[in-house]
């Protein structure tokens, strides 16, 4: 595939981010105040500070993802349940990516995108429930 072919994929991600304020809120708070609070430390310190961060993200996303499945038809829980099950597999494929390389930088850019893709699907998750 040439790259002329994937222009318009970055305008699109673009528009698409712009359109979602759930996106917008959790991109808001990357290395924002919240991660700010696990800035001291070495890195072991840090990463364990995002992981308890990234634990009370998962906390808001399940409960979002439970309360949709309950109040949802048989068809619509099929597809959240899906989409939940793919929407993890690329969660988890991305911050591995993050985490190859050289360094210990490579473990607080896993931790983070861990925290940060988390916070995204459960205010996504949330805002779903409040429509």
């Amino acid at each position: 595939m040439h790259l002329r072919s994937l222009a318009w994929i970055v305008p699109a991600a673009g528009l698409l981010f712009l359109c979602n304020p759930a996106a917008r809120s959790a991109d808001d708070a990357r290395y924002g105040p919240e991660y700010q609070t696990c800035k001291k430390g070495n890195t072991h310190e840090i990463e364990v500070c995002v992981g308890r961060l990234t634990d009370a993200w998962d906390r808001r996303l399940n409960a979002a993802y439970q309360k949709l499945l309950q109040g949802s038809d048989a068809q619509s829980v099929a597809r959240l349940r899906e989409a939940q099950h793919l929407w993890l597999e690329l969660r988890n494929a991305n911050c591995l990516y993050y985490g190859t390389g050289e360094g210990t930088i490579t473990r607080l850019r896993a931790a983070e995108c861990l925290r940060s893709m988390t916070a995204h699907r459960a205010l996504e998750l949330e805002e779903l429930l409040s429509n």
